[in-house]
């Protein structure tokens, strides 16, 4: 139809006449569609919002992690330093875990990292793939386990009202390695009377979160004042526990 327009007799311009173009993709590879690119005659694709919101939902409903991803499939060998450098070429990390034989200690070939902004994170999945020693690493977003989807949105996204008679706090983005004696020494000065870890049931390794149990509503009040202060080079998240009532 092209060649038969450009030989027809030339006639004022009505505006509806088109140049094609180039498509455009966003960063998830869909194809960005204007409103006046498209044919009558065609389906109407799905606009490239439609599907930054829909990835946006699930990040409300808790299936992954914001700014979080996997990486996996990585030599033994490779040190918490040189997964570092390769992630920050993307941007500016929050926190860098590497998963450990609990026997051992050794590194077992997974990590997770957290970046200050989600965008930051989704572009640092372009490593999916890429080689590092003899092995071909994998990466991904951080997906919620099946369970724990509501309580961590609850805990994450906002900052849980204090129950009546509470004495207990969360306390989370912690090290994978802090022990009950750091966290007592972390909160010297406060009356604990227990500190719940939670394990991953599968590993064995600590999960980055415990609560802590306190014999007075004064030491709650204050462990929870300090919330954002580090511990072992780390900003802990510490607010007051969710309760399982009702």
């Amino acid at each position: 139809m092209a060649a038969e327009e450009q030989t027809a007799p030339t006639k004022p311009s009505t505006g509806s006449s088109k140049k094609r173009k180039k498509p455009r993709k966003d960063k998830w590879g869909q194809p960005i569609v204007d409103a006046g690119d498209r044919p009558a005659v065609e389906p109407e694709p799905v606009p490239a919002p439609a599907a930054a919101a829909a990835e946006e939902e699930e990040e409300e409903a808790g299936i992954y992690e914001t700014g979080k991803v996997v990486a996996s499939g990585l030599p033994y060998t490779t040190t918490e330093a040189e997964i570092r450098e390769l992630f920050e070429r993307f941007g500016p990390l929050r926190s860098l875990q590497l998963s450990r034989f609990p026997d051992s200690g050794n590194f077992r070939g997974l990590a997770f990292v957290s970046f200050e902004s989600n965008e930051v994170a989704m572009k640092s999945l372009e490593l999916d793939g890429f080689k590092i020693g003899n092995r071909f690493m994998r990466v991904e977003r951080c997906r919620l386990a099946a369970g724990s989807k509501r309580k961590r949105t609850v805990e994450f996204q906002t900052d849980p009202k204090k129950a009546d008679g509470c004495l207990s706090a969360y306390v989370g983005n912690l090290k994978w390695d802090v022990t009950e004696t750091d966290l007592r020494d972390f909160f010297k000065s406060l009356k604990i009377s227990s500190i719940r870890f939670a394990i991953n049931k599968r590993t064995g390794d600590s999960r980055g979160f415990c609560h802590v149990d306190f014999e007075d509503d004064e030491s709650l009040e204050k462990a929870v004042g300090m919330n954002q202060s580090e511990l072992r080079g780390r900003p802990i998240k510490i607010s007051y526990a969710v309760s399982n009532r009702g």
